[in-house]
């Protein structure tokens, strides 16, 4: 094949930028760029690497990868990345999946037939696989990814048999009437369930189906790092939907009670409280209405309008009528999936974010991501990790999907690494020095592991430094969430895992994605 040329716009990026300025605005300097593509990127090595010592190093792509670009896309500029003609990048594909009659139906999104709204089975990414290198040299870590090798990444494994490929929810989960965990757009994720209530929603789909795990945590975390040059996900695409307000009741609420209903009212659609010292909750964004504490949860719907009464605020809302009493609160859910094509200022390429510009706040922080059309990895609702346990700081891992359950710590689970440091403290939003615990280093692991844990933690960094990823872990028996939730600005991260929730807790914040494999 004889060498192509691409000319592609770009906007010039400073990925960490030490003035903590957003590098991703319309307004960005444009420039061109030329991208001559490899004979045969099957037999590349395409790498990124990192000063094991240095925080303020964030990595620089290597070998084969030394010479590409990438943006990610903000608004109406198009994401473009030169890995778009390099395997396995090249071949992600979005496409529906349909298991009828103990086949697997595959429409992909160039196909009439794909459909967003599940109607034509659920909407997945498909991954193809590759291989993946991990190691350290002369003070640098290493991550490298090629499609060929002796060492296929452990997401393509289930039961000592290598997988083609490894399907990766569009969406967030979603639990329909029938209890099964899917995958479409324009519905609120679910979430104030137990863990294991998720996986036993996915499950019932059959073998192949069960939920995001740290092994696919690590297998995106190497895409994205590679492609972009960066281990900090935060630099290279922000917070995701991280700055919105979860309802707190009001011995947890710093803002004392401005957010419990000032009347009673019957059979209604709008709540009327306090006015609020800082506009968080904002029309046509998603809303939820607990009554006495944060498990019991009246609605979750779509915001329509605000108004000012005099010392208090009217919110409406759309959805079923209810109930108002004086011990209900509000406060905001996770946004409806395919967001970041429906909101006010929406994004549309496979890779980037939403750029709504909301006066007060920063748009690394509240709008919808997506990397190669998987949205929301970071922020919107944390997601539940069934395949690693913590019992007394140590981590438990299995690598066999049917096999998953959750708080377990004896066979198929089996120990790996060292026990770590507790971590209890939450942290702050305030990005400063000396105030967070973040991940300052990862656990050792062989290439078969495919684990992204931080086994390490310092005060003096902020989230544009090192990994950018907060650190949790708990004594006890605890399981996993990843990623962020839409409260948590920005600690979120695709690092970021709190390993710290009891099995039995439920939380408006917990929720989970689906994972399929054609096994």
């Amino acid at each position: 094949m004889k060498p192509l040329i691409m000319t592609i716009l770009s906007l010039f990026m400073l990925i960490g930028c030490a003035d903590g300025q957003d590098p991703f605005t319309d307004e960005d300097t444009m420039e061109l760029w030329t991208y001559q593509e490899v004979h045969d990127s099957i037999g590349m090595r395409y790498g990124v690497r990192w000063q094991t010592r240095n925080p303020f190093d964030l990595g620089e792509r290597c070998f084969s990868a030394q010479n590409l670009r990438a943006r990610f896309g903000v608004g109406r500029t198009t994401g473009e990345s030169d890995f778009n003609a390099i395997y396995p990048w090249s071949e992600i594909r979005r496409c529906n999946v349909k298991r009828e009659g103990g086949q697997t139906q595959i429409t992909y999104d160039d196909d009439p037939a794909f459909r967003l709204d599940g109607s034509n089975g659920d909407v997945f990414v498909r991954i193809p696989k590759f291989y993946v290198e991990k190691y350290e040299e002369n003070g640098y870590e290493y991550r490298v990814v090629s499609g060929k090798g002796s060492t296929p990444h452990p997401a393509f494994i289930e039961n000592g048999r290598e997988l083609d490929a490894v399907y990766v929810s569009a969406f967030e989960g979603y639990i329909d009437e029938k209890g099964l965990l899917r995958s479409v757009a324009n519905v609120i994720p679910t979430s104030n369930l137990t863990a294991q209530q998720f996986l036993d929603a996915a499950q019932r789909r059959g073998p192949q189906y069960t939920l995001y795990d740290m092994r696919t945590v690590d297998m995106l975390f190497t895409l994205i790092a590679v492609e972009f040059g960066s281990r900090n996900t935060g630099n290279v695409f922000g917070y995701g939907i991280a700055d919105y307000k979860q309802p707190l009741e009001k011995e947890w609420e710093a803002d004392g009670n401005i957010y419990y209903a000032q009347r009673e009212e019957k059979h209604t659609n709008s709540i009327c409280c306090k006015n609020q010292i800082r506009p968080i909750i904002t029309v046509g964004s998603n809303i939820c209405i607990c009554k006495g504490n944060q498990q019991n949860i009246l609605t979750f719907a779509r915001l329509t309008n605000i108004e000012k009464s005099g010392r208090n605020t009217i919110y409406t809302f759309d959805g079923p009528a209810i109930d108002i009493t004086r011990d209900c609160f509000i406060g905001n859910c996770a946004q409806s999936t395919n967001w970041i094509e429906t909101c006010v200022a929406p994004h549309f390429s496979p890779t980037g974010r939403s750029n709504m510009m909301e006066k007060g706040f920063s748009p690394r922080e509240r709008n919808a991501m997506r990397y190669r059309w998987m949205e929301n990895l970071v922020g919107n609702v944390w997601h539940f990790l069934p395949d690693i346990t913590f019992f007394n700081r140590q981590m438990y891992i299995c690598s066999d999907m049917m096999n998953y359950r959750f708080a377990c710590y004896d066979h198929p689970y089996e120990p790996f690494g060292e026990l770590l440091t507790e971590n209890k403290d939450n942290g702050s939003p305030e990005d400063k020095l000396h105030v967070n615990t973040w991940v300052s280093s990862l656990m050792t692991d062989s290439p078969m592991k495919g684990v992204a844990f931080g086994d390490a933690y310092s005060r003096s960094l902020t989230s544009k430094l090192g990994f950018g990823a907060y650190y949790y872990v708990q004594d006890g028996l605890n399981i996993s969430v990843n990623g962020g939730g839409f409260d948590h600005r920005n600690r979120c991260n695709i690092l970021t895992t709190r390993a710290w929730i009891n099995q039995s807790f439920r939380w408006h914040l917990y929720g989970a994605r689906l994972l399929f494999k054609d096994i």
